[in-house]
Formats: C-alpha cells, structure tokens, sequence
C-alpha cells in the first residue's frame, strides 16, 4: 500500500509518527517526491508545564534552522500559532504534572504550514498513552 502525502497537515502527522529509522526514509521521500514540501522535526519533553514553557521556541527554531520558514515575522507568526493549536490537542485535559515525550513535525509550502506533535504522556509510569495534536495555519 503506498501512502499520499500530498497535504501539509497530513505529512506532518505521518512524520510526526515516524520512528528513527521511518523518518530518514520519509525525509528522502519528501525531498525526491514532494519537492513542494519542506519537512523539520524535533522533540520535546519534560512535565506538561515544562513542555508549555519551551513547545513554541523549539517549533519557531527547529524551522528556521531547517528552512521550512523565512525568518520573517508573518513566517514565526504562522508556526507559534500552529504549534499552539498543535499544543492543546495534547494538554488540554492532562495534570500539570503528567510527563509528557513528544515528536512534532513542522512541513510548510508556498502557502500553508502544519505543525503536528505526537507522543505520550503519563501521570505514572502504568498509564503511558498515545496523544496526538495537528495546527496548520496560512503562511
């Protein structure tokens, strides 16, 4: 079966779920396939309240050091709000200090950009459980 990434918010979903070795290979993908996509990935742990801390300037610097944006004010504006959306489909109904390690995925093109954040979070190290967030705004 072979996958369509032809939509921001989709790509970014699929990287954001992508193990190591599935990330190397969807990195090469996307630069051979989908050259209209810029993909960057990074994560992003610690309790619920760290990670709120920090979430939008790890999104905002791991796009520009990966050219996924220009460093101008409409391009920074774009990810901060994506990742916010992206955010609070993961925290919204969590504890402050529920553990939170998490991949987020940033893919932009010409006109759109999604930042999607998947991982797990845990209250106790028994209730590990998958969370999933996905923003895409206009650039």
């Amino acid at each position: 079966m072979e996958i369509s990434l032809d939509r921001v918010g989709k790509l970014a979903l699929f990287a954001a779920m992508t193990s190591r070795e599935e990330e190397e290979l969807l990195k090469q993908e996307v630069e051979e396939k989908y050259g209209r996509f810029r993909l960057a990935i990074t994560f992003v742990t610690g309790t619920r309240s760290e990670v709120m801390k920090v979430v939008s300037k790890a999104a905002v610097s791991c796009a520009l050091q990966n050219n996924v944006i220009k460093k101008a004010e409409t391009q920074v504006h774009a990810v901060v709000h994506a990742t916010l959306e992206a955010i609070g489909g993961i925290v919204e109904y969590i504890p402050a200090d529920t553990s939170l390690k998490l991949k987020l995925s940033i893919v932009s093109s010409s006109n759109w950009l999604a930042v999607a954040i998947y991982g797990e979070s845990a209250v106790h190290p028994v209730t590990n459980h998958e969370r999933a967030g996905l923003g895409i705004m206009h650039l």
